[in-house]
């Protein structure tokens, strides 16, 4: 089985904790997440193995949203 892993980077979407955040900081072991708008952070030093990118399922979710249908 061939390991997949895609190297999470600043800027990257990720699911962490059942949200989605953007990462703002990345360490060797950990990353920051915040708001993927604005500029809140929400959670420093998460363990880099606890957040999955999952850019594709947020936008989908984003396209459903009033907020863009709106726009």
């Amino acid at each position: 089985m061939e390991n997949t892993i895609t190297e999470i980077t600043t800027g990257t979407i990720v699911l962490y904790d059942g949200g989605w955040y953007r990462v703002r900081k990345v360490t060797k072991n950990t990353v920051n997440l915040g708001a993927i708008f604005g500029s809140y952070l929400y959670f420093k030093g998460v363990s880099k193995e606890l957040v999955t990118e999952d850019e594709a399922a947020w936008y989908e979710n984003w396209q459903q949203s009033d907020t863009y249908r709106q726009m």
